[in-house]
């Protein structure tokens, strides 16, 4: 049965994995494997990540930058797409490749080696998919989008607004001749 040709798509937590696919005219669109499901989208690979991290209030450049400043990683970085749904994907070697694949970290179960340039990545639905990447490199990719979601994390526990910590001060403002004035409250409650 053929895959279904799409042009939309944005990654979702059902996205595995996006792998480059060349149509029969040579065109790189990408193949996306869901849990579910596989799809051929007419987009680039970059073009899908890109897109999905703008709809999600961001650019692909934003998101490595802040990946970057975050981790220190320079090549290859790790990125997340979305905040709210945890969302993070890796590229197996530069993104501006046409090889490159983009993996979502949450459907990794298993990398196993198939010799010493490549390996098999055991998805979580229990597909296999070869790779032209060392398990070495590959563990490393893994681990660097851990790291990189553990940072992510405990910058966002960190980020505290005043209500959440207790450190403020109450303000009440007074609506009066069309004006607003701010005057200061005792915050104890009895």
């Amino acid at each position: 049965m053929g895959k279904v040709v799409y042009e939309e798509y944005l990654i979702n937590g059902e996205t595995m994995v996006i792998l480059p696919h060349y149509d029969v005219h040579g065109h790189l669109h990408s193949l996306i494997v869901e849990t579910d499901r596989e799809l051929i989208i007419q987009k680039k690979p970059l073009q899908i990540i890109n897109e999905s991290c703008l709809f999600h209030g961001s650019s692909y450049k934003g998101r490595v930058e802040g990946a970057t400043h975050l981790t220190n990683y320079n090549r290859m970085v790790p990125i997340m797409i979305c905040n709210r749904t945890g969302i993070y994907m890796f590229p197996t070697q530069s993104p501006k490749s046409e090889a490159c694949l983009w993996f979502s970290h949450d459907h990794i179960k298993e990398i196993q080696p198939l010799d010493a340039e490549r390996c098999y990545v055991l998805l979580g639905n229990q597909k296999s998919l070869p790779v032209h990447v060392s398990k070495a490199a590959m563990e490393l990719k893994v681990n660097r989008t851990a790291q990189f979601r553990h940072l992510m994390n405990r910058t966002s526990n960190q980020i505290r607004t005043p209500v959440e910590s207790g450190d403020f001060e109450q303000f009440v403002v007074m609506e009066s001749s069309g004006a607003y004035a701010f005057t200061e409250e005792n915050a104890q409650h009895h």
